[in-house]
């Protein structure tokens, strides 16, 4: 009887422990799968993270350019005794009223403005057409490979002073933001007259590269707001804004999208 209940307390024991030698299995291939995945997770998020980080480094890439252009354009004019401004954080060259001059309620330049404009196009003409997808291929343009297909677009944005059209210039006039429009508008007439280059160039879309903006009085220069109307110099001017091509987006990079 001893015998006997000694041989069921084994066979239970055998079965305990066979459980429990296949409930650690178990353990030990669950364990192994989810590091298993964890290792492919981590290795999809490295991935992933190296994308993020090469996209991050052509923006900065695009903006160091800019900024390098903008510099390069500034000097140059600088040189030939054309003072601009210009906003490397929002990639703007100023024309303010020390290089070009526009009178109170005029979209038109008179001939001296418009031979110091003519200047400006020959400085953008010698620097911009590099940063298009069709640069110049002649050797001596000094252009080098990777400005190539940089700029996407080039806004001539025409702006005014805070004084109200009025009189004899409302029949010519509808409102301020109709004179900046014409000022954006005659300015891009005349440096196209001066260098068609400028017109030829092309984004990464086939598309042309310059076009025209006017703001009125809504974007009055920092330091140079006004509560009443003022006749301000500084505010009657013209800006060129530039737009970097943004990176391409690539498989990769789209699957990003929703993963951080």
């Amino acid at each position: 009887m001893i015998l006997k209940r000694s041989n069921e307390d084994t066979s239970y024991m055998m079965a305990v422990s066979d459980v429990m030698s296949g409930l650690m299995f178990i353990f030990i291939i669950t364990l192994a799968i989810f590091v298993l995945d964890f290792l492919i997770a981590s290795d999809e998020q490295a991935k992933k993270y190296a994308e993020l980080e090469k996209y991050t480094e052509s923006l900065k890439g695009n903006h160091a350019a800019r900024s390098k252009m903008l510099d390069n354009i500034k000097e140059s004019l600088s040189e030939l005794d054309i003072e601009v401004d210009i906003d490397l954080e929002h990639g703007v060259l100023r024309l303010n009223e020390n290089a070009i001059r526009f009178n109170t309620g005029e979209a038109d330049l008179n001939q001296v403005q418009v031979e110091r404009l003519g200047v400006v196009a020959e400085v953008l003409a010698a620097i911009l057409p590099c940063y298009g997808v069709n640069p110049p291929i002649d050797e001596n343009s000094g252009c080098v490979a990777d400005t190539k297909g940089k700029i996407d677009s080039i806004f001539v944005e025409g702006h005014t002073d805070n004084v109200p059209i009025g009189g004899r210039l409302a029949k010519k006039y509808q409102d301020n933001w109709v004179l900046s429009a014409h000022r954006a508008m005659f300015t891009y007439r005349e440096i196209a007259k001066k260098e068609s280059i400028l017109t030829e160039m092309k984004n990464s879309n086939n598309q042309p590269v310059i076009s025209v903006s006017g703001y009125g009085e809504g974007r009055p220069v920092p330091e140079h707001e006004y509560d009443t109307p003022t006749s301000d110099p500084t505010n009657r001017r013209i800006d060129f804004r530039f737009i970097m091509s943004p990176p391409s987006i690539t498989e990769a990079e789209a699957a990003l999208e929703g993963n951080f």
